[in-house]
């Protein structure tokens, strides 16, 4: 009698590699046999790897209409995945995923798990466009609920709170996961830069919907006012995003006073490490920034807009919140920030001890492996 097989069908590798890789343990440890199907790009899969690998060729678009184009293409190259590995459990990783994977799903025999980490620019964009997608979107997952029983596992809150009110799907399909953990032994806590100007570091791609602009804005605010900061970004382009920023206005902001673009980073760490004080300007909803979590482990004060997945993290008691796309009072709570070390180390030590008590890496794996152990015993009591 074969094992039980698990397929995860996510996008890129190098994001499973990077968050998703311990969903192989948690599910190995439940008796399953684990593939993941991805796009490999430029990432090496490791030969001894405890899964077997199926390069995906996913295409990105940068616009809504694009990645209509391509749909249909690419849900028959999911379908072909899903026929040569016949999975008992299939967990699809982000929207995309989700929602192809749910439609081949619909007419098979099969649990299905989908983890959505953030709704996303489908959900942030306002075109009548963008709301028949929203709308579409949740007829999908309503269908794989009645069809396959689907688990729909959010990162916070308000995104279960919008899945449940506003897709409509009911509250027993929904499970609270929060974020891909964090390895507090990596990050550890860090003391404070001595002896240099107060810099500020944004982690993350460099997309409008992530409030880049607004955070160039802000400490350009701030420079006016006598304060001689610096802010470092710390992240690439994304050409493939509908928001991403051109590079002309990145070089154009590299020129000015006390700004630092430093592309991306591999070992984040030492980064965290020169900085005094993490934002997140996102001007949309988030799943759960894991830059805000691996800064708080760091031991890090944090200042973040308000709005979904900021809000899990940083509180009155781990740092300050802002409205989203407002430069001036983002420049408001930097200033806070670095007129008050006392401030800082209290919100930093109050950060570090919320990441150990609600986010461990070892909290989520156990969290994932009690989800893959309730539908190992669905099925075997089906």
């Amino acid at each position: 009698m074969r094992r039980k097989r698990l397929l995860i069908l996510i996008t890129e590798y190098y994001y499973f590699e990077s968050h998703k890789q311990d969903l192989t343990v948690a599910a190995a440890e439940e008796g399953y046999d684990v593939f993941v199907a991805a796009r490999r790009g430029t990432s090496a899969v490791p030969a001894n790897a405890p899964f077997m690998f199926v390069d995906l060729a996913w295409k990105r678009s940068p616009s809504l209409f694009g990645s209509l184009v391509r749909f249909f293409p690419e849900l028959l190259r999911v379908r072909r995945v899903i026929e040569d590995i016949k999975p008992d459990v299939l967990h699809n990783i982000a929207l995309k995923p989700t929602i192809m994977g749910a439609l081949v799903a619909a007419s098979r025999d099969m649990s299905v798990i989908h983890s959505i980490n953030g709704l996303g620019f489908v959900f942030y964009a306002r075109s009548v466009f963008a709301r028949c997608v929203q709308m579409f979107c949740g007829w999908v997952l309503r269908l794989s609920a009645r069809r396959n029983k689907a688990q729909v596992v959010l990162q916070n809150r308000d995104d279960a709170a919008y899945v449940r009110d506003r897709l409509g799907l009911p509250a027993t399909h929904i499970q609270l996961i929060r974020g891909s953990g964090i390895d507090l032994e990596r990050f550890k806590m860090l003391p404070e830069p001595e002896n240099t100007p107060v810099r500020f570091l944004v982690i993350g791609r460099l997309l409008f919907m992530k409030g880049v602009d607004v955070a160039v804005a802000a400490h350009q605010i701030l420079r006016t006012r006598g304060v001689m900061s610096e802010i470092a970004f710390a992240g690439g382009r994304d050409d493939g995003n509908p928001s991403s920023i051109p590079e002309a206005t990145i070089s154009a902001w590299a020129k000015l006073p006390g700004v630092l673009f430093l592309g991306h980073v591999a070992n984040i760490e030492p980064i965290i490490a020169n900085a005094h004080v993490v934002l997140q300007p996102a001007v949309a909803g988030e799943g759960l920034p894991r830059s805000l979590l691996e800064a708080a482990a760091c031991g890090r004060a944090l200042i973040a807009t308000d709005v979904s997945g900021n809000r899990e993290i940083v509180d009155s008691d781990t740092g300050l919140l802002v409205p989203p796309s407002n430069p001036l009072a983002l420049a408001d709570a930097m200033m806070r920030m670095a007129e008050d070390s006392a401030l800082r180390a209290r919100l930093a030590q109050a950060a570090r001890s919320k990441a150990e008590r609600e986010f461990s890496a070892a909290l989520i794996h156990q969290q994932h492996r009690q989800l893959y152990g309730t539908i190992q015993e669905s099925e075997s009591g089906a």
